[in-house]
């Protein structure tokens, strides 16, 4: 029987990746995603809504709050660029959410920049850092500074 390449197996996670996004959009929780965390302290989470996370537990109570602040929507990924090797593997995409309902707003379209670092684990690969923001669109040097005046 052929063994899978790394390209495949690591094909399987995006899937499941996409698939612990719909459900927690759907409100449907967060058990998907905490299932492709990574067990270590050392996993962080650079949130689209912000803050830095980084140990298991506060990127737990991090996703909890989050998965309660959606209702319904679903999300498409647009790879910009993956690297698998033989125990990292990283991803980079806009991931773009869908008549998305957050915090009891009406459906609205958002897209984020979102990076994954993935780690082979005994168990297979897991996410061991989760970057996303919606810095999607060019804002230029003025939008990180603070007002003048």
């Amino acid at each position: 029987m052929p063994t899978q390449s790394a390209e495949e197996e690591f094909q399987q996670v995006r899937e499941r990746l996409r698939a612990a996004n719909d459900q927690m959009m759907a409100g449907g929780g967060n058990g998907l995603w905490k299932a492709l965390l990574s067990a270590g302290d050392d996993v962080v989470l650079l949130g689209a809504f912000g803050g830095a996370m980084r140990d298991r537990a506060a990127v737990d109570a991090r996703f909890d709050r989050t998965a309660q602040a959606y209702g319904g929507g679903r999300s498409s990924f647009e790879p910009l660029a993956t690297w698998v090797g033989a125990d990292l593997a990283c991803t980079v995409d806009l991931e773009h959410h869908h008549e998305t309902r957050l915090a009891g707003h009406e459906p609205a379209a958002i897209t984020y920049r979102v990076t994954h670092l993935f780690r082979r684990e005994p168990d297979g690969w897991k996410v061991v850092l989760r970057h996303a923001d919606p810095l999607a669109e060019f804002r230029g040097p003025a939008s990180v500074l603070p007002p003048t005046g």
